[in-house]
């Protein structure tokens, strides 16, 4: 009795496991959808070349300025990089120890919050430990080297936008 039990619950489980959709496309016309990055089908959900190309926004929650990304990737391009979000808009670091100072290490973190070019478009947070008696210290941060950095990046993001203008 108890085998019959658990061969029934098995298939039971097995069974409900499958979504039954084996088709990406209509069998009947035998035409696949094509692959989206959020979805089996493109036209149900985000495909890549939407966000590449910008134009056909259909997530409508892709509010991240392309400058100031671009611009965040390499002025932070110094440290490793461990997460970056380009529909968030978020670049956090791995721990950075500069060559010069060998006893302090800094993380980075940066949040681009909007989809223009704007001075506001970019927060940027710097996490500081310094390395005494053998442990690493507890973690302040540093406002000045944060504007600094969003400064930095600003800059960056106008230049890229400049000689994007000029190419065309």
């Amino acid at each position: 009795m108890k085998k019959h039990v658990l061969i029934f619950i098995s298939t039971l489980l097995f069974t409900s496991c499958s979504s039954g959709d084996f088709f990406n496309g209509d069998p009947v016309e035998e035409k696949k959808g094509t692959p989206g990055l959020f979805s089996k089908d493109s036209s149900k959900g985000v495909s890549l070349s939407d966000i590449l190309s910008g134009e056909n926004n259909k997530a409508g929650n892709i509010n991240v300025n392309a400058y100031l990304w671009r611009a965040s990737l390499n002025i932070l391009s110094i440290a490793p990089l461990i997460s970056t979000d380009a529909l968030g808009g978020t670049i956090i670091s791995d721990w950075y120890v500069n060559k010069d100072i060998k006893n302090q290490r800094l993380k980075i973190t940066a949040f681009i919050i909007g989809s223009e070019l704007r001075s506001d478009g970019i927060r940027v947070k710097v996490h500081i430990q310094n390395f005494k008696n053998n442990n690493w210290s507890e973690t302040y941060s540093d406002i000045n080297l944060a504007n600094r950095i969003e400064e930095n990046i600003l800059n960056e993001a106008r230049n890229l936008r400049v000689n994007s203008l000029n190419s065309k």
